[in-house]
């Protein structure tokens, strides 16, 4: 019996020790790592969809008459999606690549943003930096409830490998998240401007403007392209870092 007794004892202090080790690993229990996991919803939240309204003309056949079939030509109009933005303050300053703009900005089309909670809002644009692709959008309304993106991380504190999302309006179906690695940073082209954030977390026509950020939640930069043969993902993918974006956004946001 009084082994018994001494195994148990052995067998619990071993236990013990083994999570003790696991705990400072920081490997053991449920909530150890509870600040690390990423928080979609929260970062969601301020990750906008953007529409533009277009008009069209189309042919549309008239009701027949006296058995002959009609034509006539109509103008219509509906919503279309462009890519997507990311709020970035909370009066409610939105920032997205400028190339997401252009045919809004060409064919002078009403711009809307479709926040988290699925409602519309009009924004127009206040200020653009042609050089980095970027420009800023700001809500027409008043006291909508909006909620702007985390972003306490410069580049330097960004480190290949580690895990990021990027969140967005793929093909215009709805918001979405994909998850990868930093694969590189200060990646350059000879046709664009600055140095890129380059990572494996699938991104597609209607990504850009959106957010990439990491396990915190914490803005990392702007999707800005993808380099692909197909015109889909193929891992290459770029964003525009947050230095960039933070410095490009003061300089709009001071001059409106």
């Amino acid at each position: 019996m009084r082994s018994f007794y001494t195994l148990s004892i052995w067998i619990l202090l071993g236990t013990l020790a083994g999570y003790g080790f696991l705990a400072f690993m920081g490997l053991g229990g449920k909530n150890d790592n509870s600040s690390n996991v990423f928080n979609f919803e929260k970062s969601a939240s301020s990750v906008v969809n953007i529409w533009s309204l277009r008009r069209w003309r189309e042919w549309q056949e008239k009701t027949p008459s006296l058995g002959l079939r009609r034509w006539k030509q109509v103008i219509k109009t509906g919503f279309f999606p462009d890519g997507s933005g990311v709020i970035f303050d909370k009066d409610g300053h939105i920032i997205t690549n400028l190339h997401v703009l252009n045919n809004s900005i060409q064919l002078k089309q009403k711009l809307l943003i479709e926040l988290y909670d699925g409602s519309n809002h009009e924004v127009e644009i206040i200020g653009i930096d042609r050089d980095n692709d970027l420009a800023v959008l700001k809500l027409v309304e008043e006291n909508v409830e909006i909620f702007p993106i985390q972003r306490k991380r410069r580049i330097e504190e960004i480190n290949i490998g580690e895990t990021v999302f990027a969140i967005g309006n793929p093909q215009g179906l709805g918001q979405s998240v994909s998850m990868g690695i930093i694969s590189a940073i200060g990646r350059k082209f000879i046709n664009k401007e600055g140095s890129f954030i380059q990572t494996d977390a699938s991104i597609n026509p209607g990504n850009s403007g959106g957010a990439l950020v990491d396990t915190r939640g914490n803005l990392l930069g702007i999707i800005n392209f993808i380099e692909s043969t197909t015109g889909g993902n193929q891992g290459l993918n770029f964003a525009i870092p947050i230095d960039v974006v933070s410095e490009s956004y003061f300089e709009i946001v001071k001059g409106e």
